[in-house]
């Protein structure tokens, strides 16, 4: 009986001993969690993998894993995951997984995001026991993937109406004549331009239809500018602000549509400059990185009105028309619109996210936002 004893207790450290060796082992363990695309829309369904690995020649310990998900997903369907709980900032989601030797296990879930930004899926927390519970050991395992949602679209058309109005009349003068002196050039026709684009001169010298290219720089005849100064009234100022990324992705995309090129400048918390972002419309890969700059803005402005009024104002070419896009106006925006329209004679057509977004004793209509808004 004795003897037997022994023999457990001897069998029992023989099995803690390797226990406590698989639990410590962490370095063939493999983690990688990553959404199924870079950026969407609001409320667009997306799928978020989540990869664990061994590579090693041994079977894992049971791994209870907590995983740091955005706090504003929104999951639809999460089979192989089990306790939702938020902690510091974070949704952390709990699973558990035994991997065989060369093993990968692929996990996912179904999720999406209904407000704008850019939202981390961060690192996550492998946990692993001995045989009889005496310890847990606990690895971080690293992770940095991302996702950003592009602002939602305003719909109210009468907020909209006097840069609609703008719009096409640029695009009903750009069909009838464009502009000789910004031809730069001549390409093949291809069938897919317009027949007035077609020279005729040059087709006859070159015996094939020709037809006429333009300086972009000519064709931003639109300046966009959005502007993230503050200008009073805190308490509203940062859902005005969502407002003013809505309306300004609202504005692009129209003119995009029209195929009118613009140039979008900006003093919102992008990069370490002021940006400036161009497109020739038409809903291609530039309006897309528009979007995507939209989406990753933070919340403040990088300079003064007073510096973003002046790189808009200096740009090539000439201007048409000015979309300013601002919180609210007061002094200083009335008079930088003033200097603008005075340097560059171009007609400016202002859109304020307190004619959406008013103050608590204005009766007017408030914000229609395809997607919602940030409270």
């Amino acid at each position: 009986m004795v003897a037997l004893l022994i023999i457990v207790i001897l069998a029992a450290l023989a099995l803690q001993r390797y226990f406590v060796r698989r639990a410590k082992d962490a370095g063939n363990i493999k983690y990688v969690c990553r959404p199924s695309v870079r950026s969407c829309e609001p409320g667009e369904v997306f799928l978020v993998h989540s990869n664990v690995a061994n590579t090693g020649k041994r079977p894992s310990a049971a791994i209870y894993i907590e995983e740091r998900f955005p706090e504003q997903l929104n999951v639809l369907e999460s089979e192989q995951f089990n306790v939702i709980v938020l902690k510091n900032g974070y949704r952390i989601y709990s699973s558990s997984v035994i991997i065989r030797p060369k093993q990968q296990i692929k996990r996912y879930l179904r999720a999406s995001i209904s407000e704008r930004g850019e939202y981390r899926f961060s690192d996550a927390d492998f946990k692993a026991g001995d045989f009889l519970g005496f310890h847990e050991f606990s690895h971080r395992m690293e992770n940095d993937a991302r996702i950003v949602v592009f602002p939602p679209k305003i719909e109210d058309a009468a907020f909209l109406s006097a840069f609609s109005n703008a719009a096409d009349e640029i695009a009903r003068r750009k069909q009838l004549l464009e502009d000789p002196i910004s031809v730069c050039g001549y390409d093949p026709y291809t069938g897919r331009e317009p027949l007035r684009m077609i020279s005729w001169k040059q087709s006859a010298i070159r015996n094939e239809l020709t037809v006429k290219k333009y300086d972009p720089v000519w064709n931003r005849s639109v300046q966009i500018v959005l502007d993230m100064q503050y200008h009073g009234e805190f308490d509203l100022n940062r859902r005005r602000q969502e407002i003013c990324f809505s309306t300004a992705r609202t504005v692009c995309e129209e003119l995009e549509k029209r195929h009118i090129g613009y140039r979008l400048v900006t003093n919102a918390v992008i990069s370490e400059d002021i940006s400036v972002l161009s497109s020739e419309g038409g809903m291609g890969g530039s309006f897309r990185k528009i979007l995507y700059s939209l989406g990753v803005a933070k919340h403040g402005a990088f300079c003064t009105l007073e510096e973003t009024m002046r790189v808009a104002c200096d740009a090539p070419g000439k201007q048409e028309l000015i979309v300013f896009i601002a919180t609210r106006p007061d002094d200083d925006v009335t008079e930088s619109l003033n200097r603008a329209r005075a340097f560059t004679g171009a007609k400016i057509v202002t859109l304020f996210a307190s004619d959406l977004l008013p103050t608590p004793d204005d009766d007017k209509a408030k914000p229609s936002l395809k997607g919602g808004t940030k409270a």
